[in-house]
């Protein structure tokens, strides 16, 4: 007589599966959608790994992992696809301060875990002048898998941004939310450009990174005729049917679904030069989710895939000093304008005690320009490709808050 599985065995299974999906050794594999809190948040940075000496792209993420290992910490550290690179990912986070003092505390403990190695570490989207070609695919089977995928494009892909995963509590609340923040990830990408150079040269755009990830088969945004958990599991289904996807990492949307965590997560960020940056700009976005799901029922009106393409566009190019063509009204405004009339309003009615010192950072973000303005300024008083990247490395390893 068969028993039936207990909890953690039944676990256990369930995350094999996954794993197996996703390094591409087994069956397609979608994840029931954890029950979860609406507005509770985490980050994930994805951070350069620099030579001391040249602030090249150094392959050191390995040894600084390794050195990892050893720390008892409440956030976790994980490879990325390249060497070097690496990424780091909070606990379960509810405010501004909460967010502030956990990304400094990471900061600091890989900073040190750098230093020993010979590394240095940076945010930024991309590295202005490292090449593609030169870069090693981290050892990982889901890795040897993505190269044997996508072929050059796996390598293309050492650019580092900063995902935004925030609680959405059910499915079909999870598929609400994420065509809301679908509309307003062009914001995002504004205020978090910092990648004006690519491969040794300044690229015209304020967030090359944004460009990068265009190029794989499932990168866009969800489809607007998604409205359940039901009908995207029919659409995943679909897909896997054809053998385009085998897990919900195959979906390279600005704003996806993660049903393991119960999440929804903003995808289209450059990693902040500085962690308090990173802090105030998931506080945006969980905040943007509390006031829908304060709204049960209301569904974005505008269905044009093109005004949006048209949006990340601008905001990648411009950045905080693009225009933006609000989706629900058709008007066209400077997007630092849509920014603060969303700050204005979210403040009003946010809770967290910190959201204050949030949107005075967000306003620091579009002084000047912003973040790839300040570099562009860098590099027209005289500094190199070698000066930029070490200025972006300094500004992260200081850490110091704004005053």
């Amino acid at each position: 007589m068969s028993e039936l599985l207990n909890d953690e065995a039944l676990g256990k299974l369930k995350a094999d599966a996954q794993a197996q999906a996703v390094s591409g050794n087994g069956p397609a594999y979608l994840p029931d959608f954890k029950a979860s809190t609406i507005g509770t948040m985490g980050i994930e940075l994805e951070l350069m790994v620099l030579d001391r000496l040249t602030f090249d792209l150094f392959p050191a993420a390995p040894d600084i992992l390794r050195l990892l290992d050893k720390h008892d910490k409440p956030w976790v550290h994980t490879p990325e696809i390249t060497t070097s690179m690496l990424e780091v990912a909070t606990a379960i986070l509810t405010s501004f301060d909460e967010a502030a003092e956990q990304l400094e505390h990471i900061r600091t403990t890989v900073q040190r875990a750098a230093f020993d190695v010979g590394a240095s570490i940076s945010g930024g989207g991309a590295h202005p002048f490292q090449k593609w070609n030169e870069q090693r695919i981290y050892p990982k089977e889901r890795y040897f898998a993505s190269e044997r995928k996508f072929g050059y494009l796996a390598k293309l892909f050492t650019v580092f941004g900063m995902h935004v995963h925030i609680g959405a509590g059910t499915p079909d609340e999870a598929m609400r939310l994420c065509s809301w923040l679908t509309q307003r990830a062009p914001l995002f990408i504004a205020l978090s450009a910092n990648s004006p150079c690519w491969q040794g040269e300044v690229s015209g755009f304020c967030s090359s990174r944004s460009n990068v990830v265009g190029a794989f088969p499932m990168s866009g945004i969800l489809p607007y005729d998604i409205r359940t958990w039901d009908d995207f599991r029919a659409h995943f289904d679909q897909l896997a049917g054809h053998g385009i996807v085998n897990s919900i990492k195959d979906f390279y949307w600005d704003v996806r679904p993660k049903p393991e965590y119960g999440t929804i997560e903003l995808r289209v960020l450059d990693t902040p030069l500085k962690p308090v940056y990173a802090a105030a700009l998931a506080c945006y976005a969980r905040e943007l989710c509390l006031e829908w799901a304060d709204q049960p029922g209301r569904w974005p009106t505008s269905s044009s895939r093109e005004l949006y393409i048209w949006n990340r566009f601008n905001a990648a190019r411009d950045g905080v000093e693009a225009t933006w063509i609000d989706p629900e009204s058709g008007a066209s405004m400077p997007i630092g304008e849509a920014i603060r009339a969303d700050l204005e309003r979210l403040a009003k009615r946010s809770t967290d005690p910190g959201f204050g010192k949030a949107c005075k950072v967000i306003e620091h973000l579009m002084n000047d320009g912003g973040q790839a303005r300040w570099l562009r300024a860098h590099l027209a008083s005289g500094g190199g490709m070698n000066d930029l990247a070490r200025m972006a490395s300094e500004m992260f390893e200081d850490g110091a808050p704004l005053d």
